[in-house]
């Protein structure tokens, strides 16, 4: 009898990609032995494992010419083919800690969780000192402040979607880390740290994953060409205030086309330098999935580094 492969039996998990019939870049991942099937526009190529798309849970479809919605409506909508739990669950292993994390279909065709952000959450983890005060702005679905806190960090979750919000308490509910010192805020991201440095406030490090453009909770309006720059300054200013705290790591990761992993770097260097935060040379790479038929995806770019006491 012919064994299934081991790439097979990893949950969450990229398993395929490639584009439909139409000529569309398509993903199909793997969350708690459930198929999502969502668009993915930049991939092109063949799919490795056609069988496996018609077992798809959840299928998004994307408006088209005759079923545009309006600017302020969604993209898309979701077609459920099979029952999925309320709440849909997968585990996340950090090391020490699993965090569990809620798959919620938006009608944006986003799910709630970004696998190639996964390294990050471990090394994340691995790194963070305990006793370290965090933040974590554009927080998300709160996967990164869990790993912080689950590191023995105190953690500041900025966001500004208050559904967001509800979702990284949830779970962290969930993961059992409600009861760690994680304030949420709900708050444009660059106004927040602007505050923040004219009181003064030290951090220990931060997490800073941008969207590229996005607006706060009173319109604040973000457009990451402008405004990731400034931010990454003033958050360096926060580290350089940080006094005894123990130093935690920084990472910068983006999507965005234009923010690739060298600008990133750039950008974190140069902040930490002008700020006098005291670092080696940042790492940078590329966010990564890697699919059943062991391709590797890139979803976007990181920069990272630890700086010293």
């Amino acid at each position: 009898m012919n064994e299934m492969p081991a790439a097979k039996f990893r949950d969450p998990a990229l398993v395929d990609y490639g584009t439909d019939p139409a000529g569309l870049g398509r993903r199909l991942e793997r969350f708690a032995g459930l198929l999502v099937d969502r668009p993915l526009p930049h991939v092109t190529g063949s799919r490795r494992d056609p069988a496996a798309w018609p077992e798809a849970a959840a299928v998004f479809h994307s408006a088209t010419a005759s079923t545009i919605a309006p600017p302020a409506g969604p993209a898309g909508r979701w077609e459920f083919r099979r029952t999925v739990p309320d709440p849909w669950r997968t585990s996340i292993p950090l090391g020490l800690a699993t965090i569990l994390l809620e798959i919620r279909p938006a009608p944006s065709g986003q799910i709630g969780i970004f696998l190639e952000q996964v390294a990050q959450w471990r090394w994340l983890a691995a790194v963070t000192p305990p006793g370290s005060v965090m933040l974590s702005l554009f927080g998300h679905s709160g996967a990164a402040t869990l790993a912080l806190a689950a590191a023995g960090a105190e953690v500041v979750h900025v966001d500004a979607s208050r559904q967001a919000l509800a979702l990284a308490r949830r779970n962290a509910e969930a993961s059992g880390l409600s009861h760690l010192p994680i304030r949420w805020v709900c708050a444009d991201a660059a106004g927040f740290v602007r505050r923040q440095v004219r009181r003064g406030r030290g951090f220990s490090g931060a997490v800073i994953d941008p969207p590229s453009w996005g607006h706060g909770p009173r319109g604040e309006a973000f457009a990451i060409d402008r405004d990731l720059a400034p931010l990454v300054g003033d958050v360096a200013r926060l580290v350089a205030a940080g006094g005894t705290l123990p130093r935690g790591p920084l990472l910068l990761t983006s999507h965005s086309s234009g923010w690739h992993r060298r600008r990133l770097r750039a950008t974190l260097q140069e902040a930490c330098a002008t700020a006098g935060v005291g670092c080696d040379p940042p790492e940078d790479g590329p966010l990564t999935c890697t699919d059943d038929a062991d391709r590797t995806l890139d979803l976007g770019a990181y920069a990272r580094c630890l700086p010293r006491s």
